[in-house]
């Protein structure tokens, strides 16, 4: 979920399950509200770098009509131009969401977000976000905020569990060939653990995360929404932790030429690139990764060209992504991964637990790993807020001199 790729992930990368309906006419209220050289400008630098979403439109002079396949036999809507773009309403970041990534507790070997190393303590990730949110509150909330959760415990926010999502996991494991080639006892055994793989899969990857984003949109209703998540990498063949140590911060966007294949996912692009929600997004994510590569001192995740992440902005550190919870949550949301719990120096952070003052690691001392987090989160959010203040005063100081 929005990493290099988890500790000890054999996950599949099967499609989760469509969450939302797909509702092209609630798409009117954007009509002639966008530019064509701003919805070209988005289209390109945000959403879908490659291109591949022109396939399925049809441009006419003030308009973009969106089709299902490159054939464009019948439209699944039409968007018309504006001669200029309407500037979207700063939002004042008074209600903020905080998700911790995961459900953790007896979930999180299911999704495969555990590792323990002999007698240490287990590493639960969802554990990690949740400690972080946690001290993130009330430091947001000293600045005025108001904070919401989407979760603050170990419990599924979905009601949904994998003995639900059986059926469809029978049915999507019966299309795979893969199994075909086994001696017969093999296949049936492989397929057995396939089904009850995808059936986890779809509880939580596709109902947990929908189930959240739902909360968002109908009852939380923030003006952005912030993903706590701590990020790992590949082990090698001993399960030896590793040296590297990096931090990547995610915003929505490049879609890739598979995922449009799905009219689901055409929606959620237009719906994100219309609602305009990436300028915010963006200068939040910005102000973010800069604060936390400050308090720890990690490089950039660096991404192969044409692949999932597309480095976006002026950070090094930012990258668009089609994330689900991105993609499926309303208005700005920005994902942090920084820290690799499988690090040597992070792994044993995470095993001090949290603590004030310093510890010594390696002969040099540390924070505890989840106030360095959470401090900077806070403090890159609280530097954005007072440089938007001062933003709009000179804005409002100008326009008062302007109609004298």
């Amino acid at each position: 979920m929005g990493r290099l790729r988890v500790i000890a992930l054999a996950g599949s990368a099967w499609c989760a399950v469509n969450a939302f309906a797909v509702d092209w006419p609630a798409l009117d209220r954007y009509q002639q509200t966008i530019s064509r050289d701003k919805f070209d400008q988005l289209l390109s630098q945000v959403y879908c770098p490659s291109g591949a979403f022109t396939n399925y439109l049809t441009f006419t002079t003030n308009a973009v009509a969106v089709f299902s396949t490159p054939a464009k036999e019948s439209p699944l809507f039409t968007l018309y131009f504006s001669a200029s773009s309407l500037i979207p309403h700063p939002s004042s970041l008074k209600r903020i969401v905080l998700d911790p990534g995961h459900i953790g507790g007896e979930w999180a070997r299911i999704e495969e977000r555990f590792f323990v190393r002999g007698t240490d303590r287990p590493v639960q990730e969802a554990v990690l976000n949740l400690a972080v949110a946690r001290l993130l509150k009330p430091q947001l909330e000293a600045a005025g905020a108001t904070i919401l959760f989407t979760k603050n415990n170990f419990e599924p926010v979905t009601d949904k569990r994998p003995e639900d999502f059986r059926a469809q996991a029978e049915r999507d494991v019966a299309k795979l060939a893969r199994f075909d080639i086994f001696p017969p006892l093999e296949r049936e055994a492989a397929r057995a653990d396939a089904i009850r793989k995808r059936a986890e899969t779809l509880f939580y990857r596709g109902a947990e995360i929908a189930a959240r984003a739902r909360r968002v949109n109908e009852e939380l209703k923030p003006d952005i929404t912030l993903c706590i998540h701590f990020n790992a990498v590949d082990w090698n063949e001993r399960f030896e932790l590793v040296d590297d140590n990096r931090l990547v911060v995610f915003v929505h966007g490049n879609y890739l030429p598979s995922e449009l294949e799905d009219d689901e996912q055409k929606f959620r692009l237009m719906s994100k690139l219309l609602s305009r929600s990436h300028e915010m997004e963006l200068r939040v994510a910005e102000a973010l990764a800069s604060a936390l590569a400050k308090a720890t001192g990690l490089p950039p995740v660096e991404y192969a060209p044409g692949g999932a992440a597309v480095r976006v902005g002026t950070n090094r550190y930012v990258y668009t992504r089609n994330l689900a919870a991105n993609r499926l949550i309303d208005g700005p949301v920005v994902f942090l991964e920084p820290y690799y719990q499988n690090n040597r120096v992070v792994y044993e952070r995470i095993q001090l637990g949290d603590y004030e003052g310093t510890r010594d690691i390696e002969k040099k001392s540390y924070r505890s790993i989840y106030r360095e987090y959470a401090d900077a989160v806070a403090e890159g959010l609280s530097d954005f807020i007072h440089r938007q203040a001062e933003r709009s005063e000179t804005r409002s100081s100008a326009n008062t001199k302007n109609h004298r």
